[in-house]
């Protein structure tokens, strides 16, 4: 199985679309782009988001910003296959310092789901960790995925 951790907030939006449209959360060319990954890889997407947390370990949701989310992604066909554990504590989430456990929410994920045979880590921040960097594709959180981000993605993960 190949997978896709996906980050949305930098990666599916971005600071230009937010500054352009407030109402705008989610720049539907990203999801277009990520589609475009799904279907020449075959990846799955793992949620790393922080985003997650609105959704059970089922991957359903009350909340109105989580549904919409999900709408979206499957307007387009795509399907979230499970997302990462929290090991973020109260001090993260308050300084939003997310980054320190990220890598090793990933790396948790991995060890659970041996099937793994390749992925690749769509996010805006540096994950800390040479291992999980070497399959990270940094996304600039000002524009949002990329056709070049698409290519980078595509050679991990091929």
């Amino acid at each position: 199985m190949k997978v896709i951790f996906l980050d949305i907030d930098g990666v599916l939006n971005s600071q230009m679309l937010i500054e352009k449209n407030r109402d705008e959360k989610i720049d539907v060319n990203a999801v277009k782009l990520l589609k475009k990954l799904i279907d020449i890889s075959g990846a799955v997407i793992v949620l790393s988001s922080g985003r997650r947390l609105w959704f059970d370990d089922n991957m359903v949701t009350e909340d109105v910003e989580a549904q919409y989310l999900y709408n979206i992604l499957s307007q387009y066909g795509i399907e979230i296959y499970g997302k990462t554990p929290d090991f973020s504590t109260d001090e993260i989430r308050t300084k939003r310092t997310f980054k320190e456990v990220k890598a090793k929410e990933i790396t948790a994920w991995l060890e659970k789901h041996c099937d793994v045979v390749k992925y690749v880590i769509l996010d805006d921040l540096d994950l800390k960790n040479e291992q999980i960097n070497a399959n990270l594709v940094r996304i600039d959180g000002k524009v949002g995925i990329t056709e070049d981000d698409l290519k980078r993605a595509m050679d991990i993960l091929n």
